[in-house]
């Protein structure tokens, strides 16, 4: 009885490797060649980076505050008491400039101090989110979670457009924030997923490149829209077209693999080639499809259940592995002394002449351009030495911003610094490129959500102590929170060049995979 018993296990242990195997190949078959289907999930997909650019930019429209004098003098300066209280009548504000929260809410003097905690506020529900929706699409999907996430976070807008308080402005702006990194970093690994392995690097540019179109309409719309409530309804009014789309995007195919949902994934595997006219893969998805109503319930997923138990992914189990604690701990670092040096860079910047509108135009092209020249450097020269050296090159510039600072005032021209700043800013950009497609290949399936939750969230971190480090300018030479951006940028360089090349390498989908692509799982 026994015999029999062990007879029977073998073979269904062998039919389960060989359907699994046929997944497999079918999997690959589709996801590795090309298809006018990724094509346009990617781009639709990458309308989110878009919003995601405008809604971490859009503070800065929102928070500028024009210039003011007190009712009850004339005084362009704050300091004017009556009975103990600052202006009494209000403030008075140029007719000609834009309606916004400080027009608003009063947000100068000694309320001035409510502007940056808004930012800081919404990078806070940013943080949050980047942990929270990034483990959470690891569980139910990715599908799901971009969802929730685009239509959540434009419930949150337009309850900002009706908010008649600055708190509840507030506080609406920091559960945006929340739903805006979990829409990142979902759509992104989902295009990552759908990228044949060899147009990775362009699908990441392309996203991308449309953070920074994101800016340059944001730009251009707070140009011709000066109130504050209209500018965020008419740039969260056009999410709502996305519903003539968005129930079309599928489910992670191989995200539905390392979950066991293998007869899912192999019908929405048909449906796409049969979108892209691959015969091949049509015949392999009904020859498959076919053999699973003839085998018995537990061999027909290829040995992968859904009903079997899964292995919850912890940050525990990440930290336990050598392979994925060292490539997420990296990651970590790059991704803080990245995101710390752009905005660092950002808030360095001294205030250009001329319009504020146009300045702005001219970041947002120099973005662009960045991207599309990362585009060119990482498919060209793969990812871990160009990380390397735009950070080195970075660091290099930083620190020759802090010697500059160090020297007599007049011993050199203020455009050098404005030459090198705007370089350091550019050079700043192509490594968030970077970053994103490296970190996202250094992670296999089963825990790419989680693990770019992470990152995200060491980079929000870097966001938020950003404009702390440049507020040490009143308080510390120049010299020493430039000096810490360009140390924490030459030390995350050098991590950087101990972590092994994943160009047009195929993505690991479990911690299985990963152990064999990089090697032995120790401990």
């Amino acid at each position: 009885m026994h015999l029999t018993d062990h007879g029977e296990d073998s073979q269904l242990n062998t039919l389960r490797k060989s359907k699994a195997q046929e997944f497999g190949d079918l999997m690959q078959a589709l996801l590795e060649r090309k298809g006018k289907f990724q094509i346009i999930l990617i781009i639709l997909l990458s309308l989110n980076s878009m919003l995601i650019g405008i809604n971490h930019t859009i503070t800065t429209f929102h928070a500028y505050v024009p210039k003011f004098y007190c009712r009850d003098h004339i005084n362009y300066t704050c300091g004017y008491f009556v009975n103990g209280t600052e202006c009494p009548s209000g403030y008075h504000f140029d007719e000609n400039d834009d309606t916004t929260l400080a027009v608003e809410f009063s947000t100068v003097c000694r309320r001035a101090m409510l502007a940056p905690l808004i930012n800081s506020l919404y990078f806070v529900g940013v943080t949050l989110g980047s942990i929270v929706c990034s483990s959470m699409s690891d569980v139910y999907g990715r599908r799901k979670l971009v969802i929730a996430s685009l239509y959540g976070q434009a419930i949150m807008a337009l309850a900002q457009y009706v908010s008649t308080h600055l708190m509840l402005f507030i506080v609406f702006r920091l559960m945006q924030g929340f739903f805006i990194q979990g829409l990142q970093t979902v759509s992104y690994a989902l295009i990552m997923e759908y990228s044949p392995s060899r147009f990775r690097t362009v699908a990441a540019t392309y996203w991308e490149s449309n953070w920074a179109i994101g800016l340059g309409i944001l730009g251009a719309v707070a140009y011709f829209v000066r109130d504050w409530r209209m500018l965020t309804l008419v740039l969260t009014l056009p999410v709502f077209l996305t519903l003539s789309y968005v129930w079309y995007i599928p489910e992670s195919i191989v995200w539905l693999s390392t979950k066991g949902r293998c007869t899912e994934a192999t019908r929405i595997i048909h449906k796409i080639a049969k979108f892209n006219r691959n015969d091949e893969v049509v015949q392999q998805c009904n020859s498959l499809m076919l053999n699973e109503k003839d085998q018995p319930a537990d061999t027909a997923s290829g040995g992968n259940d859904s009903n079997a138990p899964q292995q919850k992914i912890t940050i525990g189990l990440l930290m336990k592995n050598k392979i994925l604690r060292k490539h997420l701990l990296s990651m970590i670092c790059v991704w803080f002394s990245v995101t710390l040096s752009y905005y660092g860079i950002l808030y360095f910047l001294p205030n250009l002449a001329g319009s504020r509108h146009l300045n702005w135009e001219y970041g947002a092209l120099i973005e662009l351009l960045s991207y599309i020249m990362s585009y060119f450097i990482f498919a060209g020269f793969g990812r871990r030495l160009p990380m390397a050296f735009l950070q080195y090159c970075n660091g290099g510039l930083i620190l020759f911003m802090a010697i500059l600072s160090a020297l007599p005032a007049g011993s050199y021209s203020q455009w050098w610094i404005v030459a090198t700043a705007l370089t350091a800013k550019g050079l700043a950009v192509s490594s968030f490129c970077g970053m994103f497609i490296f970190g996202s290949e250094l992670l296999p399936t089963a825990c790419r959500g989680l693990g770019l939750g992470l990152c995200g969230c060491s980079a929000r971190t870097g966001s938020l102590l950003a404009p702390q480090l440049m507020a040490l300018i009143g308080i510390l030479p120049t010299f020493v929170p430039l000096s810490i951006m360009s140390g924490l940028l030459v030390l995350a360089a050098t991590i950087t060049l101990f972590l092994p090349e994943t160009l047009s390498t195929i993505l690991p989908n479990t911690i299985e995979e990963a152990n064999q692509t990089w090697g032995s799982p120790e401990i």
